[in-house]
This record gives C-alpha cells, sequence and structure tokens, in this order.
C-alpha cells in the first residue's frame, strides 16, 4: 500500500475542506454585515445644546444676571460643591441661590476677557468673586485677624496711616511662608471697618498683586476683587466701578 500517495490524497481532502468552510464563514459574515447595515437605524445628527448667554441665580434674596462672557468659572448654584459627584444636578437659574460668582473684566473699560487672559499672572484686568455676606462688619474684621495673625503684635501696632490711599498699612508676614513679607491695608469709614487688603509681592511687578474685600452697600453681598499692585493706587475707582458693575446686574421683574 502506497502510504505516501494515501497522506497526500488526505490533506488534498482536508485543505479543500478547510477552503469550503473558510468560504462560507465569509459569506455568512459579509451577509449579517449587510442584513446589520439594512436593518439598523440611521444615525441620528446630534444637536448640540445652546448655552445661555446669561448667568442668573440669587443671592442674598436678590436676583442677579450677568452676561456669561463675563465668568470664568462654572457659577456655584446652592445644593452639592463643584467637587461632590452630582453637583451639575444643583438647581440653576434665576429661581435657584447662587452660592458664589467668579467673574473677570478688563480694566479700567470692565469688558469681559478670555479664560486664558483671566488667569495670566501678567493679568492688567480684574477679577471679581461674590458671596452671600452676613457677618457685616465684624465678618470683616475676622477676616483682618485671620489675614494678620502670623505677624507680631508689636509690628501690627506700628501701623501707619497712609493718607495717599486713606487706608491704614503694615508690612505683615505670609502665615504660610514666615519668610516673605506681604503688605496689609484696611481702611474705614464713620468708624467702621469698610475695606481689607492684602498684597502679595511678586518676584516681578506684573506678578505682584491685591485682594480687595468689601461689603456691597445694603446688599449682604462679599466683594472680593483682584487687581495687580501697581493699579492699587487707584483703589477706590475700582471699588466705584464695580459696585456699578455689580448693581446693573440686579435683575428687575
Amino acid at each position: 500500500m502506497d502510504y505516501e500517495k494515501l497522506a497526500s490524497a488526505l490533506v488534498k481532502k482536508v485543505w479543500g475542506a478547510l477552503r469550503i468552510c473558510s468560504g462560507v464563514i465569509v459569506v455568512v459574515l459579509v451577509f449579517s454585515f449587510v442584513v446589520a447595515i439594512v436593518t439598523s437605524r440611521s444615525w441620528e445628527a446630534v444637536t448640540r445644546a445652546e448655552v445661555d448667554p446669561l448667568v442668573c441665580g440669587a443671592m442674598s434674596g436678590i436676583v442677579y444676571e450677568f452676561p456669561r462672557n463675563y465668568v470664568i468659572y462654572w457659577p456655584e448654584y446652592e445644593g452639592k460643591s463643584s467637587w461632590e459627584v452630582g453637583f451639575t444636578e444643583n438647581k440653576k437659574g434665576c429661581g435657584a441661590n447662587l452660592v458664589s460668582l467668579y467673574m473677570a473684566m478688563s480694566w479700567p473699560e470692565l469688558k469681559p476677557v478670555s479664560f486664558g487672559a483671566a488667569t495670566a499672572f501678567h493679568f492688567s484686568g480684574v477679577t471679581v468673586a461674590i458671596e452671600p455676606w452676613v457677618q457685616g462688619e465684624a465678618g470683616l474684621k475676622r477676616i483682618l485677624e485671620v489675614y494678620l495673625r502670623g505677624t507680631p503684635l508689636d509690628v501690627r501696632e506700628k501701623a501707619v496711616y497712609e493718607k495717599n490711599l486713606r487706608m491704614n498699612f503694615v508690612e505683615g508676614i505670609n502665615i504660610a511662608q514666615p519668610d516673605r513679607k506681604e503688605d496689609f491695608f484696611w481702611g474705614e469709614e464713620g468708624g467702621r471697618l469698610k475695606y481689607v487688603v492684602y498684597c502679595v509681592r511678586g518676584y516681578v511687578e506684573s506678578h505682584s498683586f491685591c485682594n480687595l474685600k468689601f461689603e456691597l452697600p445694603g446688599k449682604e453681598i462679599l466683594v472680593s476683587v483682584r487687581l495687580l499692585r501697581a493699579n492699587f493706587s487707584e483703589w477706590r475707582r475700582v471699588v466705584s466701578s464695580v459696585e456699578g458693575f455689580l448693581l446693573r446686574g440686579v435683575k428687575h421683574g
């Protein structure tokens, strides 16, 4: 018996069977693919959700509405904080309570700016943050105490009155970095504390800035303004302009 011829014939038959099976599989796959295409739903056009050009919400019982292009971070509404899962489900809009709102604008034009410009070290405009505030003058005093906590008492007692700024001033110490000096200011009107400021000394002038806090008159809202140290001499003009901007944001009716 010729085993070699038998083996060769067997291999040919097996190879032929495999080719037939492969062909059948390919046909089945192609047929299944065609059926899937024919029977599947056509793709629906994806529609972009429209973004409201205004940001609206209530703060301390007053409804405010500002153009969205001023808002550099998402508005914080009452409910879960932005660090918690599900915060996007918080109630929003004019009927919801705002916890905080951050805005940025050019100075002195008070025009909206891009996020990139507003967060740059050399930003020459102002950033404005507002939050509910029921602590009044007592709350501002606590803020000042915290600012001065790292500064020795004998240094604080040497505070001087800057006539050109119409504010008290002391060269203090950064709480977190005792080797760094910071400038602290506070202003009074009618014997009451109205303004609290700390100024950070940057390595270059364009990186030096001041944080100014004051209460929006009659609105129970704390306003925090960040501005370049080089513009701090204009702080009263800044306060007046920012107050006007915020009051224009009050929604009537």
